[in-house]
């Protein structure tokens, strides 16, 4: 579970013109909604070349381009799966009229053209990419921090059978010559996992993420959305857009439970759910179909507030895609969005208490950072009162490149001296200062405005503290609950073996949370709560799904949250409501030490 910031990455880009035009007929296929055979489908085949998010070369893919389709690209199944997972196919067998069977490297699909259906009693192990992390690892959540690294995963039940019916959102999956083209957006969101293996076409290059969240962590690059920022749009790609758009956020939504449209949209589909909404919801639909540029980008943020889940979902193009705000396009954009929103909240008076209590959080950081800084002190991250030792941790992200040498031989362990702004880090050190330490009883770790990170940590932390290096989530699409267990080098010494277990902590763990303990700062204190660890100050603020880039088929890049892991307590619970605090506490005490230490040794007293 990750949070990133927008960057501006200058490159730039040539085309590679290499071009086939090809003529064919796909009898075989069905259009999505249409009662018969395709005949004499027309395409062209264009040959892209293929790069990572630094616009390196990884080579060239062929995409088809459909007669009554010219600008939305489809792709071969197979071709796809190699793209993404270097070494590997998928196997295609054709078993009847518009039947085929799919067998990747780790699971088995069928498609039928004709009703344009994808099933699968596994579909993540189809789409299974985990493989390039660390071999063997099934598609879960991982961020591959060497720290830890994937141990098991339970699954209740085992396998649940999944259809999803693309052709009741008009999608309309091809097949020709014995092979099966799907829409590469489509085929994209589908295959899109928790580390964030994507791809996105933006018309002149497919992007590929090998390195999944690692080469993202500022958002899409300049180069792939620079050429999409243009005036208007395509009537077939405002069309599939839109399709593709209500397919993916219906099916692959992870519904944490606190959306103004989630629940009309998990029973009518988003479509649907935008129309019965009033004049909030038709006028986010029309300006979604709209081929004015302006107009779209204005829908993608309206829509962003009726999915608004407390900072995972964000359907807003300005937030992931770098917009140069001195260029033509921005300047233009501006005033169109301003006005659309402006009057769309006059349709949606609901969304005041949201955008309220956004504004109540944010001003409780600024205090809340105002108060440490009063009372402990400016960028000090460690300090001690009497026998109580303070530590803020504000961040579940790390620079992890000095990690990853550790543990390849490369380099010396990461120390603070190196390090002296890297979270993981000022955790390590505060914990190693105070285990050290011969008058400290308790420890506080104040997350009170921690936004979340890597899962990754908030395991490393739980294993420390409690011997827990579990995860526990929800599949919303098929209803698994699933345990996700991972080995953890308790002592940092670049292995994984039985010293481990030789690590423990004496002193009573105290945990600071508030409002603003969001994402993995609110899934620590939930576990920490089932382990019986004391947390003190006030109720976090939720977060509870795993967050995924998404393409759209034009080429710019949305997050929500995912189906594939809605977090939960160990008693399987969704955690969005945020965890109460076992002691409540003014703000004027968060950081009252010595008070704050004497209910830490209260509560373990009891």
């Amino acid at each position: 579970m990750k949070h990133y910031r927008t960057f501006w990455l200058l490159l730039s880009m040539m085309m590679v013109g290499s071009f086939t035009l090809t003529s064919c007929v796909d009898n075989q296929d069905n259009p999505a909604g249409g009662g018969g055979g395709d005949k004499d489908k027309k395409y062209v085949e264009r040959l892209f070349p293929v790069v990572d998010p630094h616009n390196k070369s990884l080579g060239t893919v062929m995409l088809r381009f459909y007669e009554d389709m010219p600008n939305v690209a489809y792709i071969n199944i197979s071709r796809y799966h190699e793209i993404m997972y270097p070494g590997t196919t998928v196997l295609v067998q054709k078993t009847g009229e518009g039947q085929y069977a799919l067998t990747s490297s780790c699971g088995t699909a069928k498609v039928d053209t004709q009703k344009d259906l994808f099933a699968s009693n596994d579909y993540e192990a189809f789409t299974n990419m985990m493989g390039m992390v660390q071999a063997g690892m099934p598609n879960t959540t991982y961020d591959a921090l060497p720290i830890i690294r994937w141990k098991s995963l339970d699954a209740s039940p085992k396998q649940v059978d999944v259809t999803l019916d693309y052709g009741k959102y008009g999608i309309d999956i091809r097949e020709d010559d014995g092979d099966v083209f799907f829409p590469f957006a489509t085929i994209s969101d589908l295959y899109t996992d928790g580390f964030m293996h994507l791809s996105d076409f933006n018309g002149q290059v497919v992007m590929v993420a090998p390195d999944g969240a690692y080469s993202l962590e500022n958002g899409y690059p300049e180069f792939l959305i620079k050429p999409l920022l243009k005036d208007t749009r395509t009537a077939d790609m405002v069309d599939y857009n839109y399709k593709n758009l209500c397919f993916t956020l219906t099916n692959f939504f992870g519904y944490p439970g606190r959306t103004l449209l989630e629940k009309s949209m998990k029973e009518k589909g988003l479509d649907q759910a935008l129309l019965d909404y009033g004049k909030a919801g038709q006028m986010t639909r029309e300006l979604l179909l709209s081929k004015d540029m302006y107009d779209y980008f204005s829908g993608c943020s309206t829509l962003s507030c009726l999915l608004f889940d407390g900072g995972h979902t964000y359907t807003d193009l300005t937030i992931i895609n770098p917009l140069d705000p001195k260029s033509d396009f921005a300047q233009k954009l501006i005033p169109i969005a301003q006005t659309k929103v402006k009057e769309f909240l006059d349709y949606c008076p609901e969304y005041q208490p949201i955008s309220q209590a956004r504004a109540d959080n944010s001003a409780l950081r600024t205090q809340l950072n105002k108060l440490r800084e009063e009372k402990i002190g400016k960028g000090v991250h460690y300090t001690k009162v009497g026998n109580t030792a303070y530590c803020q941790f504000d961040s579940y992200m790390c620079d992890d490149s000095g990690w990853r040498k550790y543990y390849k031989g490369e380099g010396p362990k990461p120390t603070i001296k190196e390090y002296p702004n890297d979270w993981l880090v000022i955790l390590i050190d505060a914990i190693e200062r105070a285990q050290s330490d011969p008058e400290v009883k308790n420890f506080i770790l104040d997350t009170s405005t921690n936004g979340g990170g890597s899962s990754d940590i908030v395991t490393f932390i739980t294993s420390l503290f409690c011997d827990k290096p579990d995860i526990y989530y929800e599949n919303t699409l098929t209803g698994q609950k699933m345990k996700c267990s991972y080995d953890v080098d308790r002592n940092l010494d670049g292995k994984f073996d039985e010293k481990d277990k030789n690590v423990k902590l004496n002193m009573n763990i105290g945990v600071l949370i508030s409002g603003n303990s969001f994402s993995c700062g609110n899934l620590l204190p939930a576990l920490l709560k089932d382990y019986g660890i004391c947390l003190l100050g006030k109720q976090s603020g939720g977060g509870s799904c795993c967050v995924l880039y998404n393409p759209s088929p034009e080429g710019f890049g949305y997050r929500y949250s995912t189906h594939r892991a809605r977090l939960n307590n160990l008693k399987g619970e969704n955690i969005d409501e945020g965890i109460k605090p076992d002691y409540e506490l003014d703000v004027n005490d968060f950081f009252d030490i010595a008070k704050v230490g004497q209910l830490i040794e209260q509560f373990y007293a009891k």
